[in-house]
């Protein structure tokens, strides 16, 4: 398990290419085969290298593109509009939305503004955006997007270096179950990810994540054409969204498939890398 030998291996064989897209540049990674196409979505860390092995994997078996979300704006709805121009400007079809933490929820968001684009959705360990959602759970997501404002004070003034090495230390209570040669490759994976976060890009992240709160008109209704189409990955560990916020988001979801067995918290995709892939695997190859 030697991360630098495994991801120059991964960028030498999908390279950054880069594409301007109504005023927004995505730095994208694409490749693979396959009549079905997976998006890859990344969370808050907003940097699409830590799915590098998911891409390797996926793409044995589909089209895989996956990116950095762009800096050029703070809004969702020109960011879903942007990613839904990216995915006609590579002419993909039969597109699954596979979204982590704010990748399933930017997803949402997606899949309501163009269903003509998307063929499934994979949510895991996500909030939901139901205008229709209970109180507690609304009044959850809400105070999550303004907790961040705390985030942006802190961001604009800590030295970088220091914030992800803050960063750094709270992911790493996330590998204590880890062989001690996997702690080390988490360790040296994410290390390598926070490395290229900047001010700009992190103060972005913080921006569209507060914004969600401008996009939380959604209903169910929106989502009719996804009947049996919708994978989601709910770890039973993951209290990140709260109980509330899970079962407002499998209740605004026609008829999905439900999974709450992927042990590791909010990092479950990352920890049990085989067993997440095999089981969206699985689902998409069942979706006709």
């Amino acid at each position: 398990m030697n991360f630098k030998a495994d991801f120059e291996r991964f960028d030498k064989l999908y390279p950054v290419k880069s594409k301007q897209i109504n005023g927004l540049t995505f730095n994208y990674r694409f490749g693979g085969n396959g009549e079905k196409t997976l998006v890859l979505l990344i969370g808050g860390l907003g940097i699409s290298d830590a799915f590098y092995n998911h891409f390797v994997a996926f793409a044995e078996s589909f089209t895989v593109l996956t990116f950095d979300y762009p800096t050029e704006t703070c809004r969702n709805s020109v960011l879903a509009d942007g990613i839904a121009e990216l995915i006609k400007s590579l002419d993909l079809k039969n597109v699954f939305l596979v979204g982590q933490s704010y990748g399933g929820l930017i997803s949402q968001v997606i899949a309501k503004r163009h269903p003509e684009l998307v063929s499934g959705l994979v949510l895991s360990n996500t909030g939901c955006l139901d205008s229709c959602m209970e109180e507690e759970a609304r009044n959850y997501m809400l105070q999550m997007m303004a907790g961040l404002q705390k985030s942006i004070r802190l961001v604009r003034v800590i030295p970088m270096p220091l914030f992800r090495r803050i960063l750094l230390k709270r992911l790493e209570k996330h590998f204590t179950l880890c062989t001690p040669d996997e702690r080390q490759y988490m360790t040296d994976l994410f290390s390598y990810v926070l490395g290229r976060m900047t001010r700009k890009h992190e103060l972005n992240m913080c921006r569209l994540m507060i914004d969600l709160s401008n996009e939380t008109d959604i209903q169910k209704s929106h989502y009719t054409y996804l009947d049996k189409k919708v994978l989601l990955l709910l770890s039973e560990d993951d209290n990140t969204f709260g109980a509330p916020v899970k079962q407002a988001l499998i209740r605004m979801m026609p008829n999905p498939v439900v999974n709450t067995g992927i042990s590791g918290g909010h990092l479950a995709l990352i920890l049990k890398t085989d067993m997440f892939i095999d089981t969206v695997k699985n689902f998409v190859d069942s979706i006709e």
